[in-house]
């Protein structure tokens, strides 16, 4: 018995020495961020936001990717001619290749473009899966996987040039999918993705890093409390009245709560931390691969994707109940 009290003494002071370790060893940056170019894209509010006035406050150079007018003129308003302002929608590859076109224009000569980071995200569909639609399935895969791809081809060999960085925003539900239509299906998609470009890039010295994002569930538009409900009721208005019939009304009626409550009381408004991880991402000398960011990704939903999904399916389905008439 003592035996293995030693033993599991000595690899938690191991683990917890490697980890001190680790930290020391990833946390200087690279030298001379005031000459780094930076594009990002989803600037209007929350992460992407946040992340282009903290790198501005560092001196970093930005492209600041807007999906709107309004958006770009908040983010003029707010920060230094270190950033330039940019309408991208992901979605439209014209957008994209201007761009390019502007970023090459700015950059300085014979200059590369040090980091992109893919910040861009929705989510559309909500409830379950047989009340969304293929176009609720086309549009969160168009901002979410494709014109994130998009983005990755067109300007990876201004990355490569500078032998840079790329930052692809994920989620935990990149690792574990909770119930949520497209969502997860496009963010496993990224995971995949930036998996692929990273090793590709290893394989044939690129001399890039890819690092991803894993954010938990954090207070920023896309995870408002009436972006779900508004998608939740739409998506349960538009089903005919026979469909309506196979489910319980109580039952519609307390997803939507559920979806309320955990919305208020599981959402942390520490954004920094995110914005913190895509910087690390982009300028320490030795960047993760990924970056779990948040308590419940760090320590239910990413522990939850490595056990037995015999396991980890019993524990969600604790928090089920009946919304199917046959089904009680």
């Amino acid at each position: 018995m003592c035996c293995l009290i030693y033993c599991a003494a000595a690899i938690l002071a191991f683990a917890i020495i490697a980890r001190l370790i680790e930290r020391h060893l990833r946390k200087p940056y690279v030298d001379r961020l005031t000459e780094k170019y930076v594009l990002i894209t989803g600037c209007d509010s929350g992460f992407g936001k946040l992340l282009v006035k903290q790198l501005d406050c560092k001196g970093v150079h930005v492209f600041a990717g807007c999906l709107t007018p309004k958006g770009a003129e908040e983010i003029d308003q707010e920060t230094s001619e270190r950033v330039k302002t940019l309408v991208l929608d992901v979605t439209k590859h014209e957008h994209i290749e201007a761009a390019l076109e502007e970023v090459e224009r700015t950059l300085p000569s014979n200059t590369g473009l040090w980091g992109l980071v893919n910040n861009a995200g929705i989510s559309v569909a909500c409830g379950l899966q047989e009340w969304h639609t293929r176009e609720d399935y086309k549009r969160v895969l168009d901002v979410n996987i494709l014109g994130l791809m998009d983005m990755c081809v067109t300007f990876l060999p201004l990355v490569r040039k500078a032998k840079g960085r790329i930052v692809n925003v994920a989620s935990m539900e990149g690792r574990f999918a909770l119930p949520s239509g497209a969502y997860a299906v496009s963010k496993f998609g990224v995971e995949a993705f930036s998996d692929s470009v990273r090793r590709e890039a290893k394989m044939f010295h690129y001399g890039i890093n890819v690092a991803i994002i894993e954010p938990g569930f954090f207070r920023t538009l896309i995870s408002s409390k009436n972006n779900f409900t508004n998608n939740l009721d739409k998506a349960w208005d538009r089903l005919t009245p026979e469909r309506k019939s196979e489910f319980i009304e109580e039952g519609f009626q307390k997803l939507r709560q559920n979806v309320c409550n955990m919305l208020d009381n599981r959402t942390s408004t520490k954004l920094h931390l995110v914005s913190d991880a895509m910087e690390h991402a982009l300028f320490s000398r030795w960047p993760k691969t990924r970056y779990g960011v948040g308590w419940d990704a760090k320590y239910i939903w990413i522990p939850l994707s490595y056990i037995p999904n015999i396991i980890s399916d019993h524990l969600i389905s604790m928090g089920g109940f009946p919304i199917i008439k046959n089904n009680r």
